[in-house]
């Protein structure tokens, strides 16, 4: 969930690759925990807020 760009000339799908780290940042900025679980190609994203 590092900031990167994507370097790598033999990808050929859209984006940077920043999306995961804005959502992260995001995430913290609101007090919250950000988790990432991979299974094979498939990624799964937990968002956790404390209750006000």
């Amino acid at each position: 969930m590092k900031r990167f760009v994507r370097g790598d000339s033999s990808r050929n799908t859209e984006g940077s690759g920043l999306g995961l780290s804005i959502a992260r940042s995001l995430t913290e900025l609101m007090k919250g925990k950000m988790d990432l679980s991979v299974d094979g190609d498939l990624f799964k994203v937990t968002l956790t807020f404390d209750v006000c």
